[in-house]
């Protein structure tokens, strides 16, 4: 009974959070929770769980709908049409890391995501240096300590624009 009401107060903590964030919060949150579930199925396949690789496999696969779906193709333009090429290719390795138990494709994924989130976080945590005259206030996006890839690339794009 303990877990539950555990479980039910993080429940209540993430509501909190979502009804509370951004636009780009949002997105990184997404990708925080892709990342995640792509490592659980990672896990279920190495441990040969097929109901963990599949349950974790689909909750991948509807995050990065739910990110495709939400692409602004007017103001993203060119960015908006190459994310929504680089979600599609990860939808099909998802499928097919899924069909195939195939480790290489499943981590290929987790990579693209660990990068795409990284770039979302810099553009976050640059939006919040901006002057206020510029820029509306906007909490500091902090990054989930175990999900920091050590070597990942700097947003060099203006993705905020994509969404």
């Amino acid at each position: 009974m303990v877990s539950n009401l555990n479980l039910q107060q993080q429940n209540k903590y993430l509501e909190a959070q979502v009804k509370t964030a951004s636009p780009i919060q949002l997105v990184c949150m997404l990708y925080d929770g892709a990342i995640k579930f792509a490592n659980f199925a990672l896990a279920g396949i190495k441990e040969k769980n097929i109901e963990k690789k599949t349950v974790n496999i689909v909750k991948t696969e509807k995050i990065i709908n739910e990110l495709r779906i939400s692409l602004n193709f007017e103001k993203g333009g060119e960015i908006s049409t190459n994310l929504d090429k680089l979600y599609d290719f990860m939808y099909t390795y998802l499928i097919d890391a899924n069909a195939n138990e195939d480790i290489a494709k499943l981590e290929h994924v987790i990579r693209i995501l660990s990068m795409l989130r990284e770039s979302w976080y810099a553009i976050a945590n640059k939006q919040t240096a901006a002057p206020q005259s510029q820029q509306a206030p906007l909490e500091t996006v902090k990054k989930p300590p175990q999900l920091q890839p050590a070597n990942a690339p700097k947003a060099n794009e203006r993705l905020d624009l994509a969404c």
